[in-house]
């Protein structure tokens, strides 16, 4: 068996285990793929390797497949009694909530779970928490919920590679006596417990100093780090704040280095080594990301006592298979992707120049990171070829010397004005020019794009010179496909109880965002119940959304009154967009929410305050509503009608029954075709007069889950019954979206309980 061998058989098992745990037209492409490979050069040796290996792995995978997917449909929606195991360093906690996962007692199922706290002296005590420790209490088991919104992040997928399927939502919780454990047991909670506490005193060093201790030598980054140093995601260097194969080669060679100087034995030095891997695995919280980095260092060390050296391809897969061993889903994460993706590349760089290879390793990791985040800077290059040799020489030494020196009068103030001015140097270079909105590539486009970039730097230079023009000429067209899309849409978000849509005419010739979301503080927070993280649905939902679709400008953002539920969010999408004009109705300019809300964020962007009947350039739809000007109340809300795929669409805020009877009375002849319910369904809105005499096909509701106004009402609903319209609500479809090429149109909704698309074809 040669190395190779052993290398092939490794990735087709990696690509079988993709079918298993995520079975879709990707998956079965590259496990595809990766039996064409495999079979142009089978051979005995190589059957029989794949037989003995894979049969039993993917087994194992089914086996564990198929285990989940029965956790995932055992779900209980009743308060019931739960007890199990808290680790100290798994926990969060942000102002008034507590956040973490735990281990139930009985199945040893791990679930996600959340507790509000109740008083600042409770906070302090969950502060301070730093030991394993038994807990019981009283919630409600649910399944974790996926993406209610198209091209969103997806929790439940997320935490299924990490066997995790359900939440908790703790009513009480009460840390009981710990149960007598095995000794085993005991030295991993205290491994655990040192973590935590090591945790606690690196949130004590000045900033950002312990936010890097945190993030570099424990593994476990503050939950807002990357809301306070944008810098790192923006520029890609978000791979060097996780504990991976950077931060364990660096440790180990530290180690190795001291017991030499000690005159250690070098049969000594290798079994501290080893010892010291497998303790700091644990001691991270025993992540899957790392098992590969702690296989390598492994053999590392153990080739260090002159035995005959493993070859780095044979290296490379056992850390694969122990890592799909360890976390079968691991592949699936962006993580596992670029570790080993990236690792890959490295095994065949030896030829190439450190430019080449920093190129090559962009081009990779450029394909798996656009997937995600949709966004490419183009200084990323240049700043991972500037930020890894920095970090080696001058990051993590001063972090660890900040951490291990913080009684030391002076180091660790020293050792942050270094990192200070690093953080700082990175968040500067984020916000020169050169942001790329790259959009959502069609799902075959990433692939041959990362087999391009794969073969990019092959040893053939006619074949490396193809596929690089190819990967260029293919971007681009994939781009300028993504940006200027045949069809037109008209999309509702799902953000909550709160309203926002999306108009986008084809060819992208006009953008409108018509509200944004919001969420309103229903009671003044004392400063201990703030919470740190500052991303809102505003980015993760609305922003995000419309960096998929390739979108950087929005030409019209129409806020339809003052409501926080409709313009909470504007600040967010005028600091992360460009802006043309902000359409408001008129009177709104001069009221105390949008002085305070609006203007000292506008930048660029024109106000234009408008009444029935206005003329807006480049504005697809016609004002109705308010005929003067106002106090941008709900009763001066913006009435809207467009006619998009053969459809007549009204839309307006929260306008009341009164208003929808003037708009009714002064465009008698009007169409309407699908309307968006004013109010969420509340019964103020949804005239029954104006329902009977337009005849909607189909209505819209936007609205939040369990929100505390009951919205929609049930006046509402029977006014939809008695009418027989048929409707799409946030609550249960999630994100609504009405695409139409023409005078075709259909709808699509990402259902939250299925976590689905369905579509429905509404044709004129």
């Amino acid at each position: 068996m040669t190395s190779r061998d052993l290398l092939h058989v490794s990735l087709c098992i990696a690509a079988v285990s993709g079918c298993i745990y995520r079975f879709n037209l990707m998956t079965v492409t590259l496990c595809l793929l990766m039996g064409i490979v495999y079979f142009r050069q089978v051979s005995y040796r190589r059957v029989m390797l794949l037989l003995c290996l894979g049969l039993p792995m993917i087994s194992y995978f089914s086996w564990d497949a198929h285990r989940l997917l029965q956790q995932a449909h055992n779900t209980t929606y009743t308060s019931i009694n739960i007890s199990g195991r808290l680790l100290p360093d798994d926990l969060t906690v942000d102002g008034e909530w507590l956040r973490g996962t735990c281990q139930l007692a009985g199945s040893g199922e791990k679930v996600r779970f959340i507790f509000q706290i109740h008083t600042e002296q409770a906070q302090k005590q969950w502060l301070s928490f730093d030991r394993v420790s038994q807990f019981s209490g009283q919630g409600v088991k649910t399944r974790l919920m996926p993406a209610t919104n198209f091209n969103q992040f997806d929790p439940q997928d997320y935490f299924a590679t990490q066997n995790i399927t359900h939440q908790i939502k703790f009513s009480t919780l009460v840390l009981t006596q710990p149960a007598k454990k095995p000794f085993w047991q005991q030295v991993g909670d205290q491994l655990h417990n040192w973590h935590a506490q090591a945790m606690a005193n690196a949130a004590k060093l000045p900033e950002p100093l312990g936010e890097y201790a945190q993030a570099l030598i424990l593994g476990a980054p503050p939950k807002a780090f990357y809301d306070q140093n944008p810098g790192v995601q923006t520029l890609g260097l978000v791979h060097l704040f996780s504990v991976s194969g950077f931060q364990v080669t660096y440790l180990l060679l530290a180690l190795m280095a001291i017991l030499r100087r000690l005159w250690c034995p070098q049969e000594f030095t290798v079994a501290i080594g080893i010892v010291a891997l497998l303790a700091y695995f644990i001691f991270t919280g025993a992540p899957g990301i790392l098992v590969r980095a702690v296989i390598a260092g492994i053999f590392r060390l153990v080739g260090a006592l002159g035995w005959r050296r493993c070859p780095p391809e044979a290296v490379w897969a056992i850390s694969l298979l122990g890592s799909l061993i360890y976390q079968p889903a691991i592949l699936l994460t962006l993580g596992g992707q670029l570790s080993f993706v990236l690792t890959f590349c490295l095994l065949f760089s030896a030829q190439l120049t450190f430019w080449q290879t920093n190129l090559w390793l962009s081009l990779v990791s450029f394909v798996l990171l656009t997937a995600q985040q949709f966004t490419w800077h183009l200084l990323q290059t240049l700043a991972n070829c500037l930020a890894i040799p920095l970090f080696s020489v001058l990051i993590v030494p001063c972090v660890l010397i900040g951490w291990l020196g913080q009684d030391v009068v002076g180091i660790s103030r020293l050792m942050n004005v270094i990192i200070a001015t690093f953080a700082k140097t990175v968040d500067w270079l984020a916000q020169l020019p050169g942001q790329v909105i790259i959009g959502k590539l069609p799902w075959w486009v990433t692939l041959v794009l990362l087999l391009l970039a794969l073969m990019s730097f092959v040893p053939y230079k006619s074949m490396a010179q193809r596929a690089r023009w190819l990967w260029l000429v293919m971007l681009l067209i994939a781009m300028v496909g993504v940006k200027y899309p045949l069809r037109g849409e008209l999309t509702t978000f799902d953000i909550g109880q709160g309203d926002a849509a999306l108009l986008r005419t084809p060819l992208n010739r006009s953008v409108t965002l018509i509200d944004t979301g919001g969420a309103p503080q229903f009671a003044k927070k004392k400063p201990w119940q703030q919470t740190q993280r500052n991303r809102t649905a505003g980015e993760t939902v609305i922003v995000n959304y419309l960096h998929s679709l390739g979108i950087s400008r929005v030409d019209n953002l129409v806020l339809t009154h003052q409501d926080t539920d409709h313009i909470g969010y504007a600040k967010v999408i005028l600091d992360k967009l460009v802006v043309t004009r902000v359409i408001v109705p008129a009177g709104m300019q001069q009221q105390a929410a949008f002085k305070r809300e609006i203007q000292p964020f506008l930048r660029q962007a024109q106000v234009i305050e408008v009444t029935a009947g206005a003329q807006v350039p480049n504005f697809p739809l016609a004002i109705l509503h308010p005929t003067t000007s106002g106090q941008a109340k709900n009763e001066d809300s913006l009435a809207l009608w467009c006619r998009l795929g053969g459809q007549n669409i009204f839309t307006a805020g929260d306008l009341d029954q009164a208003g929808e009877a003037s708009v009714a009375a002064q465009y008698p002849k009007l169409a309407v075709d699908i309307m968006k319910l004013g109010h969420h369904g509340s019964k103020t809105a949804t005239n029954p007069d104006v329902i009977a005499r337009w005849q909607p096909k189909v209505v819209l509701i936007s609205a939040g889950r369990d929100n505390r106004y009951h919205h929609p009402h049930v006046e509402t609903l029977k006014t939809m019954q008695e009418n027989h319209l048929a409707s799409f609500n946030t609550q249960t479809n999630g994100m609504i979206r009405y695409s139409y090429f023409g005078e075709k149109g259909r709808f699509e909704v990402k259902v939250p309980n299925e976590s689905a698309t369905i579509t429905t074809t509404n044709t004129k």
